[in-house]
């Protein structure tokens, strides 16, 4: 995860401004502001301070798959992107599940547990809350806030339709915690990586 992620994070998880942060870290918020945008890498010092000013600490995990943020970084620029938006996302939420699938306990949880910075799609935030919430789910792990505050679904049902060739998902195929959502991925496209 890059320094402009984790702060974004960070910030956004710990509820603060970019100007709150700045007077509360003594530091200016053109210099968060570069930051956040990869304009800028603070040392890991700045980042540490940045971070513990928002409520949130710098750790080493292992690095064993895409985490939230990242996932949710990526899908956003694939959104944003030309050519095969919607399929690039997917392939990126695919890739976040089968991470979550592949992790077990701890480094499960540790893939979840910082709040990722919304995608520009409440779609596509509901798909990585649902994916995150149904691996914990599978192990009996806890779920982090971000998870349980009930923010991230969607008004009504709705599918990835990649294309018009796409069949309508059965819901009874669909893990709860997605369909809770409103959100139509069946089990078998999530293990289908």
């Amino acid at each position: 995860m890059t320094a402009a992620a984790l702060l974004r994070a960070g910030r956004h998880g710990g509820k603060i401004t970019q100007a709150a942060l700045s007077a509360r870290a003594q530091t200016s918020q053109a210099e968060i502001s570069h930051i956040e945008r990869g304009a800028k890498n603070p040392s890991v010092s700045t980042l540490e301070r940045l971070l513990t000013t928002a409520g949130y600490s710098l750790i080493a995990v292992p690095v064993i798959a895409p985490d939230a943020p990242t996932t949710a970084e990526g899908i956003s620029r694939s959104l944003r992107s030309g050519v095969d938006k919607r399929e690039s996302a997917l392939r990126r939420l695919l890739d976040y599940s089968d991470g979550l699938r592949k992790a077990h306990g701890v480094n499960r949880v540790a893939l979840t547990i910082t709040e990722p910075f919304p995608t520009g799609s409440v779609a596509w935030d509901a798909a990585i809350a649902g994916v995150a919430e149904h691996w914990l789910n599978e192990e009996a792990l806890p779920a982090p806030s971000w998870l349980t505050d009930g923010s991230r679904t969607l008004a009504s049902p709705t599918a990835p339709h990649l294309s018009h060739y796409d069949l309508e998902p059965k819901t009874e195929q669909i893990p709860r915690e997605l369909l809770r959502r409103n959100v139509l991925l069946e089990y078998a496209t999530l293990a289908g990586v």
